[in-house]
């Protein structure tokens, strides 16, 4: 059933998502901009996005509002949801190019984007230092792209016609969640160039603040909308929120494990694994990822002694509790979410731990 449920949302999604971008560009009057503006689009427009926080944000907000209203308010919090997915747009170009990944969504990542624009601007002129040049476009693009998707996120909540003071607690969440992307950040780039290997303890923390408080602040920011009572219904929506974040930083770094082996990302397998290595397996392991180059043969010897310390299995023991800790909380709000919400809301918890994408 959720499947389903995505599926129609996604497309929801989509069709916000350019109907945004067809406005923005109508009332841009700067050639410059509208270019920067179909580059933004061209890269979150993408068949492939899974559009998770949009859709925690608008289930929230039907889980709660009075049924009677829902039918005249769903076209208004459909318009104001895709702020979260231009939150989440932002952090990604962000993310992208700290990690200088080159594909996302099956798609140049926005920062390869843009070179490969630049690429095609100059191939018939004969410049000195074009690499560098072109790497830099890229660069310094992306920095400001992702701001930009932080701003318009702010700027659709904003202009929104929802009550002020139900704008004005909703923008306070925004502002909260972009804090958050941004002090992950910070400790991830902090503890990666100064070589220090994460704990547990701050491998969920880093994922409390880049994925599990986005999924929470989404969540929120609905349930605010629909007017939900703070304490009784929004508090434990967001704490599920925040353990099913956390499952959902797991899962993906155990669906991810090969390609995060071959880019020598230490994520939750690889510090389970330090702790549970005997003496032989830990230098071996030291080795691999000390090396330049990682080989297929690598990678298989680092699978294999992540294999014989169950440490996969650990981490999704991990991911599960997580879970059953997130649809606990669940049955703590009062009055209930809307039936069909409640439904979604428990699925979607199951749906992260067993999802193979």
């Amino acid at each position: 059933m959720i499947e389903d449920f995505f599926k129609t949302e996604i497309t929801l999604v989509n069709t916000e998502l350019k109907k945004y971008f067809t406005h923005l560009y109508k009332t841009e009057k700067d050639v410059l901009l509208k270019d920067f503006i179909s580059q933004l689009e061209e890269f979150i427009i993408n068949e492939k996005a899974k559009r998770i926080h949009p859709i925690l944000l608008t289930a929230a907000f039907a889980g709660i509002v009075n049924p009677m209203y829902l039918e005249d308010q769903i076209e208004q919090i459909r318009e104001v949801s895709i702020a979260v997915e231009l939150l989440h747009s932002g952090h990604l170009i962000h993310d992208d190019l700290l990690d200088d990944d080159i594909i996302r969504r099956g798609k140049p990542t926005f920062h390869m984007q843009l070179k490969n624009e630049l690429n095609q601007v100059y191939k018939d002129m004969n410049i000195s230092h074009i690499n560098e040049l072109i790497s830099l476009y890229g660069r310094d693009m992306s920095v400001l792209g992702g701001v930009q998707g932080y701003l318009l996120g702010l700027d659709i909540l904003k202009s929104s016609k929802f009550p002020e003071q139900l704008k004005l607690l909703a923008i306070n969440e925004y502002t909260k969640a972009m804090d958050y992307i941004m002090k992950g950040q910070l400790i991830e780039e902090y503890m990666n160039y100064n070589n220090i290997t994460m704990t547990l303890e701050q491998y969920l923390n880093i994922a409390e603040y880049q994925k599990a408080r986005i999924f929470e602040k989404s969540t929120k920011i609905g349930a605010i909308l629909a007017k939900g009572n703070l304490h009784y219904q929004i508090k434990p929506l967001c704490d599920a929120m925040l353990s099913i974040g956390q499952a959902h930083s797991i899962r993906d770094d155990i669906l991810d494990l090969e390609d995060d082996i071959k880019g020598k990302q230490k994520k939750i397998i690889y510090i389970l694994a330090v702790q549970n290595t005997d003496e032989a397996q830990s230098k071996r392991l030291n080795e691999i990822y000390h090396k330049d180059n990682i080989t297929k043969n690598d990678v298989e010897t680092v699978k294999e002694i992540f294999t014989k310390t169950n440490v996969i299995m650990i981490a999704e023991h991990l991911a599960k509790n997580l879970v059953e800790q997130s649809k606990n909380y669940l049955k703590d709000i009062y009055p209930d979410l809307n039936k069909q919400q409640k439904v979604f809301f428990n699925e979607f918890s199951d749906f992260v731990y067993i999802r193979e994408y």
